[in-house]
């Protein structure tokens, strides 16, 4: 199958020496193939400190499977709403910047265009459009929007 990333078939006789370590652990969490006897990482291992420790694979596979190491946002480190009337002065940069990229607020003036696109790629938002983009969409023209949120999308939209 071609939309397969790995061929678990192919090499299997040989699998634990001649597998790359990402082969082994998509074909084992995919297919069962090509498990050790023990688990690919120890998710106890470097816990502490996962976001900037663990690589992509180990995180992946953790969050899947003991539920550790997973991008899960419990709180917002900034709202964007508080002290809007006066962002300029009074937001600190990293404030700016955050609230920009991720709410789309307190941007530096867009000369001749929006900030985004609201009609490019409306056909699949909830699945490829970031974050920002749900926000502005769901501010400006209503796109975007979770049925919940959608009346009231000029508070902080959750996705």
């Amino acid at each position: 199958d071609l939309s397969q990333p790995y061929d678990c078939s192919a090499g299997y006789s040989h699998w634990q020496a001649e597998w790359s370590p990402g082969k082994k652990l998509w074909c084992c969490s995919k297919q069962g193939r090509g498990c050790s006897t023990s688990q690919p990482y120890d998710c106890d291992a470097g816990y502490s400190n996962w976001r900037a420790g663990w690589s992509e694979a180990k995180k992946h596979w953790c969050c899947t499977h003991a539920n550790k190491g997973c991008h899960i946002l419990t709180s917002l480190p900034y709202d964007c709403d508080a002290g809007f009337a006066n962002w300029k002065a009074g937001w600190s940069e990293e404030k700016k910047h955050w609230c920009c990229s991720y709410a789309a607020r307190g941007c530096q003036e867009q000369a001749t265009s929006e900030v985004y696109d609201c009609d490019a790629g409306y056909s699949s938002w909830q699945e490829n459009w970031s974050h920002a983009k749900k926000h502005y969409c769901c501010n400006k023209v209503n796109r975007g929007c979770h049925a919940e949120s959608a009346q009231a999308c000029d508070t902080p939209c959750t996705y």
